[in-house]
């Protein structure tokens, strides 16, 4: 993004100008007063933010103060060359030419956001929880409980062993692995090992 916001302020720059270091205007303040919420803002800022906008002249800084939230995003993309040359602009010059920032770090932003968004879509499996909530079947016995299950339904039913149903004709679910799919076994199979 940075590239981007400097090939256009590069442009503005249509002559070469002095750093903010050697910059003074003439009938500039010589210092300026932060007010109490700029001084909070001011004292959040990293250390080397806060010693470049110290060495700026009082009336960039105060500039600064005026730019809304993107432009102060943009200001500080730009060096101190490009800066220089906006604040000695007309207002209508800096008007037109924070416009073309603004346009560039918007296509910039959108690049941005696009290519964070194939990265992750490319970085592989994506894990997503989402619980699935399975409602009781409405067939209900007239005590309430589920039907038990017939040789051929599987669905809306329960199993004749776990409803408590013992005896001949009812099926005993194995508590071991017989070694191989039911589907290959032909010979019915005890429920236990010891059996």
């Amino acid at each position: 993004m940075k590239i981007l916001i400097l090939a256009s302020a590069a442009a503005l720059a249509f002559t070469a100008t002095p750093a903010f270091a050697d910059h003074h205007m003439e009938g500039e303040m010589s210092e300026y007063v932060l007010s109490a919420d700029q001084q909070v803002m001011y004292d959040g800022w990293p250390e080397e933010r806060r010693m470049t906008y110290d060495a700026w002249p009082a009336g960039a800084q105060d500039y600064y103060w005026t730019l809304d939230p993107a432009q102060a995003t943009g200001w500080w993309v730009l060096t101190d060359e490009q800066r220089v040359r906006i604040y000695e602009m007309t207002p209508d010059q800096r008007a037109s030419a924070w416009t073309a920032i603004a346009a560039q770090m918007g296509n910039a932003n959108e690049t941005a956001v696009a290519a964070r968004t194939s990265a992750s879509a490319s970085a592989g499996p994506r894990f997503v929880s989402s619980e699935v909530v399975q409602t009781t079947p409405a067939n209900r016995n007239a005590g309430g409980e589920l039907p038990i299950c017939s040789s051929d339904e599987e669905d809306n039913c329960i199993n004749a062993w776990e409803a408590g149903k013992r005896g001949p004709g009812v099926n005993r679910p194995l508590e071991y692995w017989p070694g191989r799919p039911a589907s290959e076994i032909d010979e019915p199979l005890p429920a236990t090992r010891g059996d």
